[in-house]
């Protein structure tokens, strides 16, 4: 009897698709991908993104589930924001066959530009629940300063 492994187009797709809308919000001062690290970089998986805005600053929630937290790694330099890691297949033992693989394994890399009005000295990152989350707070100077004015 042979078992085959079902080509699922659906992944490709959502691949696709992805790519598609970065290109659309890559311009002005959104958090887009900047990929051109990973155009000539070995990138075996990239994982999927939230990107949230608030009056305080700017979070970025990244999938990243059975990643060990020491296996992520988040720099910020030169203005560009940079998540990237490996996620590692636990192979099966001898006794078991595979039928399918379907989660993808390796190593991931996303870049994000950093909007003018944050604070890049001031980012943080948490991990729980298979969940990446980077804050960008936005810098003092940018806020909302309401004047006073006076009648002469």
């Amino acid at each position: 009897m042979t078992n085959l492994i079902n080509w699922n187009p659906f992944r490709e797709f959502h691949h696709v698709t992805n790519q598609l809308s970065d290109l659309v919000y890559h311009g002005g001062r959104s958090l887009a991908d900047n990929n051109e690290s990973t155009e000539n970089s070995a990138v075996d998986w990239i994982p999927t993104v939230n990107i949230t805005e608030s009056k305080s600053g700017y979070r970025i929630d990244a999938e990243i589930p059975g990643v060990n937290r020491e296996d992520v790694q988040v720099t910020v330099e030169h203005g560009k924001l940079t998540i990237q890691g490996d996620r590692k297949f636990e192979s099966s033992t001898e006794n078991e066959k595979l039928h399918r693989l379907e989660r993808l394994d390796g190593t991931f890399l996303r870049n994000f530009r950093i909007p003018d009005d944050a604070d890049p000295d001031s980012v943080k990152a948490g991990f729980k629940n298979g969940v990446l989350s980077v804050s960008i707070p936005k810098s003092e100077s940018s806020k909302l300063k309401q004047i006073e004015v006076e009648i002469s």
